[in-house]
């Protein structure tokens, strides 16, 4: 039986009947796109590739393309905007700057042109990591890092969102969440990356396993973008307002939180590491002669220190609760790697 549960939701309920998600053929994208088509909406996806679903009005296009955006965002009530460059070692600085920015400006002015009146982003926890120091239970009072981050992917989601936030003024209403880690079926990178290092000759951990890390299933991160625009509206605490999204409390170690999906693979988890201070090292000196490897030091320190934040702030201003049990989400997570990784 699912563990599902209907959310609450907190205050004025501001339903909408039609919305376009913008990156809705990825994990986060689409699982919004089944939650609101199974509630009725007139859903439209935007992404550079079909979902393969043949059951929401779909187009194929660019964020980097005005064009694409207002065709697909044309009488709609709400834009969730999920689309971005991932953090990829291997992708060009021209490719963020020209999707997580360009884009994204886009698709702000794409609303405004339309007039649509809610807007909702999905940002990153990565926006407040200086790359320095741990952090515990984190909320929506730590600052951005003092100096801009050299990580292009953090730099341009901090920009986007500020603009994302900025933007909540004369007539279009926005609001940014920040999911932790997210893992869940069509994962191409998390979950993705430590089962490649699990086939790979080199599978360590990095720490002495004390770090903890915060996760989210991307339904359950789903489920908050819904709440969340539901709940935008004028005099919302919404409006304006920025949130972390979180799964079941409390966050594990990366590699603890990793291994019962390795077993579930016929995969060995990693049993010997490597200390923080020889990895920080190792990575300091591979990403200077292999800058393109996933294996450098903004992983090592995401890996070795404390990254856990709360949900206390969502779950104050619009009710978000996670949907789908810790051992749900295992489940079809592990049944979809199984059928589509083998």
């Amino acid at each position: 039986m699912s563990a599902e549960k209907i959310g609450k939701t907190t205050g004025k309920i501001n339903e909408f009947k039609s919305c376009t998600i913008i990156g809705g053929a990825g994990m986060l994208g689409l699982e919004i796109a089944k939650q609101l088509h199974a509630e009725g909406k007139k859903i439209r996806i935007l992404d550079l590739v079909n979902s393969g679903e043949n059951i929401f009005e779909e187009y194929v296009g660019d964020i980097r393309n005005m064009e694409d955006i207002v065709r697909a965002c044309q009488g709609s009530d709400v834009v969730f905007q999920t689309a971005a460059a991932v953090w990829d070692p291997k992708t060009p600085a021209h490719i963020y700057d020209e999707v997580n920015l360009f884009g994204n400006h886009n698709v702000i002015e794409a609303c405004r042109e339309l007039k649509i009146k809610r807007l909702v982003y999905s940002s990153t926890i990565d926006v407040v990591v200086d790359g320095r120091k741990p952090i515990t239970n984190g909320d929506e009072s730590l600052p951005y890092p003092a100096k801009m981050p050299k990580d292009n992917y953090c730099r341009t989601k901090i920009i986007a969102e500020k603009e994302v936030i900025k933007s909540n003024n004369d007539g279009l209403l926005t609001c940014a969440l920040r999911p932790a880690g997210m893992y869940g079926p069509r994962d191409k990178y998390h979950l993705a990356n430590i089962i490649k290092n699990a086939k790979g000759k080199a599978n360590l951990r990095v720490g002495d396993g004390s770090a903890k890390f915060s996760h989210v299933y991307s339904e359950n991160a789903a489920h908050a973008h819904v709440l969340a625009a539901k709940n935008l509206y004028e005099g919302s605490p919404v409006a304006g307002s920025i949130y972390f999204i979180t799964d079941h409390q409390p966050a594990e170690n990366l590699f603890d939180f990793m291994a019962p999906f390795l077993m579930g693979l016929g995969l060995k988890p990693p049993e010997k590491s490597i200390p923080y201070p020889l990895a920080y090292w190792l990575g300091w000196i591979n990403e200077k002669i292999n800058p393109r490897s996933v294996f450098n030091t903004f992983s090592i320190i995401q890996t070795c220190l404390d990254h856990t934040y709360v949900h206390d702030k969502a779950a104050k201003d619009f009710g978000y609760e996670p949907i789908v049990s810790k051992k749900e989400a295992f489940e079809r997570t592990l049944a979809w790697f199984k059928e589509n990784n083998s």
